[in-house]
């Protein structure tokens, strides 16, 4: 960074200096800057400032060669004979540049007007250059000093800009506690000017910075709270210690870098949000069922009231949860979605309410926000909420009443303001009748139900989605494939599609890959396709026809036998039990809950059986 500096800039000392020199010396004196021009002067000169001198005189001699001259005859010396001063009435002048480094920013000079002040130039001729150089370089020094002051002055106006411009509040105090400097950002959060604020201790009751003057430890990711008589918050501190320069270890200043926890948590869920825009128009539909379904969620965004939406593993819950978000008034904000049948027990209550620091081993410095924090202003969605832990359904239930949360190992209770969106593929209502889940929960979530009937209940959406998939998949593989034959679409129609609308995704993802044709045929599609009368419907028709023959089972007999035939066909291998979760319309943690349930694998059932 380069400030231009000059005589100029520091004129004002410039004249004291001249002035002093001159009542010491008892003659007169003359500064000039480098474009000639008298910046200082005394006695007769002083009225001839921001005057320029001659430009062929002496002055103009020793500024154009940066060396002192003496001038001890006017109009006799050589310096003087291109003077066109004619009526020039100097005795004699001592002149020496103002030099820093090799460049001359001056001469001063000082000037005899009769032969008393001339003989005292002379008489100790060495002497007077010696000491008017001396006045020269501290006359130079003042530009530096002024220059660095300058710089200085510039740094820091970048610094402040620099300070101003980030998203932090800034405010930097001494060993009392006193605010030496406070940014844009931090007035704004704590209305320091406002409530003439001196001193942090009316600002942070929780900080104590003269502590931090005496340990020397600086502070992370503290959290405080603020309040007066304008607003409220809870934040986040660091506390940075600044040492003097003399390497004395003695701290100058604690700066303050806060910010306020709903903007960390604003900015977290930005980075972790689920940002897909989805809105109605992007489910594709012929059916009037589905027209029907989507006529009620649209009403239903517009409100805040909770929605549950059933139905069967892949008729795409998660994809009318986002229509209904981004259809509303807080579309603008996070949408968030947590699995229930994903989280292991342990952590789920860490991931949707958030813990403390220290509240327990491994817990973040800091704390960190669950789920609902995150969420603010905008919506969660509680997935597979069927499969959410009994012992913190009372939890859920009080944060759906109150709307407040409390962190693991909290004090006090956050606001939140959070649309909730439940989803399901299992019978929430068995559920209660079996003490599975709570009815007071259920009837709390179940304030708008939408339930999407199953891609075999609405086939003429059958052959829209396949031939929208054939061109999603044609272009992201690069392929050319862009209809699908009448064998293979008839095929289609006629299957059961227990997997819904993701496995007919899936399954025209594959013969998308498979086929080497601008068209699919029966040979592109999966396997169980080309038979319909596979395995496992041959099987399902075997294991039922006791409900043919009008004998009628309990719900949980029908259950164990369909999760008997399913472990039989495809065994327990990890992908087995997905396609089993696929078939039967449950999640994983579902089934593995079931297995126990009935004892299918520690009494040996399926051997024995």
């Amino acid at each position: 960074m380069e400030v231009n500096m000059d005589l100029l800039s520091i004129k004002d000392n410039v004249q004291k200096t001249a002035e002093a020199i001159s009542s010491v010396i008892g003659v007169d004196v003359t500064v000039t800057d480098d474009k000639l021009v008298r910046i200082a002067g005394t006695g007769k000169y002083k009225l001839s400032i921001d005057e320029k001198v001659n430009d062929q005189g002496v002055f103009a001699y020793c500024l154009k060669n940066s060396i002192p001259y003496v001038v001890r005859n006017p109009k006799e010396e050589k310096v003087c004979k291109a003077c066109n001063n004619k009526d020039c009435s100097e005795y004699a002048e001592i002149v020496s540049p103002i030099t820093i480094n090799t460049k001359t920013y001056g001469v001063i000079g000082l000037i005899a007007f009769d032969e008393n002040q001339k003989n005292l130039l002379l008489k100790k001729e060495k002497n007077i250059i010696d000491f008017l150089d001396k006045m020269a370089s501290l006359v130079a020094s003042q530009i530096i000093e002024k220059k660095k002051s300058n710089e200085i002055k510039v740094l820091i106006s970048q610094l402040q800009t620099v300070i101003n411009v980030i998203e932090k509040s800034v405010i930097i105090t001494d060993c009392s506690g006193r605010i030496n400097y406070y940014n844009n950002k931090a007035d704004n959060l704590f209305n320091i000017k406002l409530l003439n604020h001196e001193n942090i201790n009316e600002i942070l009751l929780d900080i104590d910075v003269c502590e931090i003057f005496k340990s020397g430890k600086e502070i992370y990711n503290k959290e405080f709270n603020y309040e007066d008589n304008i607003t409220s918050f809870r934040g986040i501190i660091n506390a940075k210690i600044y040492f003097s320069d003399d390497n004395s270890n003695n701290i100058e200043a604690v700066v303050l870098i806060m910010e306020e926890l709903r903007q960390i948590i604003s900015s977290a869920r930005n980075i972790i949000s689920t940002n897909i825009v989805t809105e109605f128009k992007n489910i594709k539909y012929l059916s009037n069922k589905m027209d029907n379904v989507i006529s009620l969620a649209k009403k239903a965004s517009q409100t805040d009231s909770t929605v549950l939406i059933t139905g069967e593993s892949g008729t795409g819950k998660e994809l009318f949860a986002r229509a209904l978000h981004y259809d509303s008034s807080r579309k603008k904000e996070a949408f968030l979605a947590i699995n229930c049948s994903a989280i292991p027990e342990n952590l789920f209550e860490s991931e949707l309410f958030g813990y403390e620091e220290g509240a327990y081993t491994g817990a973040l410095k800091g704390g960190h926000p669950g789920k609902f924090e995150l969420a603010h202003k905008g919506t969660l969605l509680l997935d597979e909420i069927g499969d959410m832990p009994l012992n913190l359904q009372p939890k859920l239930l009080r944060v759906l009443q109150d709307s407040k949360v409390m962190r693991i190992g909290g004090k006090g209770y956050i606001d939140v303001d959070v649309r909730i969106i439940a989803s399901t593929n299992c019978n929430l209502e068995e559920r209660v009748r079996n003490k599975e889940f709570r009815e007071d929960l259920y009837y709390r979530l179940n304030v708008i139900p939408i339930n999407i009937p199953p891609l075999r209940e609405r086939t003429e959406d059958i052959e829209l989605l396949a031939r929208y998939f054939i061109h999603k998949f044609s272009c992201k593989l690069n392929k050319t494939v862009e209809n699908i034959n009448s064998d293979a679409l008839s095929l289609i129609k006629n299957y059961q599609w227990n997997g819904n609308v993701r496995e007919l995704e899936n399954a025209i993802e594959y013969a998308v890959n498979m086929t080497d044709k601008a068209s699919i045929d029966v040979d592109s599609l999966p396997y169980k396709f080309k038979n319909t009368k596979n395995k496992f419907i041959e099987n399902n028709v075997k294991e039922h026809n006791v409900i043919e023959q009008n004998v009628l089972h309990t719900i949980d007999e029908l259950e164990r036998n369909e999760l008997k035939k399913a472990i039989k066909l495809y065994g327990l291998a990890n992908n087995a039990v997905n396609k089993i979760c696929e078939e039967l319309g449950i999640s994983r943690a579902t089934f593995y809950r079931k297995i126990k349930k009935y004892n299918l694998i520690s009494n040996q059932i399926l051997i024995n059986d």
